[in-house]
């Protein structure tokens, strides 16, 4: 037991007992943020990874940030949707070498996908509703862009349909989870 004493001893100060409870107090005052920087750090390497893995077969997106671009934009508001699918969809394609136009477009889109979530919910949408909404609208948008920008009518209508639906069918069911959770916090 005395050794017990002289380890917490010497690894629990006074100062270090403070700081915690200042960090605690911080937590629970601004709980919204923290959640929103840990959602940051749990979707950015899923983002990474699903980018990387969606240029396995050709004309097939599974990609997850425009997804998570939206759930962001949902909950933390238009410009927090907006960013996250611009800064954190940039990092993901720049870090799997995937650096054109098309895909700068699709990482734009992203961002815009979440601004439109975060105004949906600004007029009391919900959160399904929302989600649906922003996707079918980035998806309007994306397929006469890529069409414009020299993307074959067919590889664009193929790429973009199977992203909605990979969106709508499996992301919409797990965010849609994961937002019954985060919800009553942020």
């Amino acid at each position: 037991m005395q050794k017990l004493k002289a380890q917490l001893k010497k690894y629990i100060t006074i100062r270090k007992l403070i700081l915690g409870i200042i960090f605690l107090i911080f937590s629970l005052l601004y709980f919204k943020y923290v959640a929103g920087l840990i959602l940051v750090a749990i979707f950015t390497p899923i983002t990474i990874m699903s980018v990387k893995y969606s240029k396995m077969v050709p004309h097939i997106s599974i990609e997850s940030n425009t997804g998570m671009a939206v759930f962001m934009g949902y909950c933390f508001g238009p410009v927090v949707g907006l960013i996250y699918g611009i800064v954190v969809g940039g990092v993901a394609y720049t870090v799997n070498s995937f650096i054109s136009l098309t895909y700068r477009s699709t990482v734009l889109l992203a961002g815009v996908a979440g601004g439109i979530a975060g105004l949906l919910h600004l007029f009391g949408i919900s959160f399904t509703h929302a989600f649906i909404a922003a996707i079918i609208i980035r998806t309007a948008i994306a397929w006469p862009w890529f069409t414009m920008i020299g993307i074959s009518p067919f590889e664009s209508f193929t790429h973009q349909t199977s992203q909605m639906f990979f969106n709508l069918i499996i992301y919409l069911s797990i965010l849609s989870f994961l937002y019954g959770i985060v919800a009553p916090f942020v």
